[in-house]
């Protein structure tokens, strides 16, 4: 039996994905045997990296499926929904369906929020949440959310978190500190797999830079219209919708030329495939290595002129 108490509804969430994975097979293995999971788990997952799904817009096919009797009688059923939207702080890019008003979303909450606290310990069933948080794509769990309270009062929610991996990078680069760099990178890539934090920390510090560079190049620092209209609108890609004091940190003196930025960047593309090879691929690179050479190579390019 995993260090929980039986509950109707668990929260894991974290940077700690293996953790994280490792809780939700303890509990799943306590719950629900494995010969009844073919039938009796069902599992929602968002479309893509980076998005998330609306547990709201779920509720009504997740608590027909709980009502409905099983194949085999008083087998308990389980539902895990992985990066619900409604549990993250900013979080923007869960599927709505384009007929919603403005307020359905937040009146499908209440209803979830009620369903959880009234409805599901009836069932007997079990309802799982994973959060993967990415402080990169700054999404983070809110732990003052509606969902989050109505989770931590009806059953168990635990963090699996490590030391801000971002920051370290991030410092690294700024100051082209090779051995900083590596050291972080070595420390906070999880052995056998690579650390989507260190992977986004890196590509984030990236692109800021690139931003600010093209934006002092192009004495486009005060312009915000022209701003708007060459970087992402979403605020974790767009140097000018961070924090203030982020954006003046940038917007310093220019620390690397922006053709070498650019070529760490497309480096850093073949990192990817190296951390999600396809199925087809005859070879996949070491993406720990891949990284390494891509920002020694970086580090110790030229500086700008003054």
């Amino acid at each position: 039996m995993p260090p929980y108490s039986k509950a109707p509804v668990y929260l894991f969430y974290g940077n700690q994905v293996d953790a994280v994975l490792r809780a939700r097979d303890q509990v799943l293995d306590a719950v629900l045997p494995a010969e009844l999971r073919a039938e009796n788990l069902t599992e929602y997952f968002p479309s893509g990296a980076g998005d998330t799904v609306r547990f709201g817009e779920l509720l009504d096919e997740i608590a027909g499926d709980m009502a409905m009797l099983s194949f085999i009688p008083e087998a308990p059923k389980c539902v895990v929904v992985t990066n619900p939207a409604e549990l993250f702080s900013g979080a923007a890019r869960g599927r709505a369906r384009k007929t919603d008003k403005p307020d359905s979303a937040e009146r499908a909450l209440e209803h979830a929020v009620r369903w959880i606290e009234r409805d599901l310990p009836q069932t007997g069933h079990t309802l799982m949440f994973i959060a993967l948080e990415d402080e990169a794509a700054a999404r983070e769990v809110n732990e003052r959310s509606p969902l989050f309270q109505a989770i931590s009062h009806n059953g168990v929610a635990r963090r699996f978190s490590e030391k801000k991996a971002f920051f370290r990078i991030e410092e690294a680069i700024l100051s082209r500190n090779a051995n900083d760099l590596i050291q972080a990178t070595r420390d906070l890539w999880k052995p056998g797999k690579g650390d989507q934090a260190v992977y986004g920390g890196v590509v984030r510090t990236l692109r800021y830079l690139i931003q600010a560079n093209v934006a002092r190049e192009r004495k486009l620092a005060d312009t915000p219209a022209e701003l708007a209209l060459l970087f992402p609108d979403e605020a974790q890609r767009n140097l000018f919708k961070a924090n203030p004091s982020v954006t003046r940190k940038y917007l310093g003196r220019a620390v690397y030329r922006t053709a070498h930025l650019l070529e760490a960047y497309q480096g850093m593309l073949d990192v990817y495939r190296a951390l999600r090879p396809r199925p087809d691929d005859l070879y996949v690179a070491d993406a720990q290595g891949l990284m390494e050479q891509v920002l020694v190579r970086l580090l110790n390019s030229p500086r700008p002129a003054r």
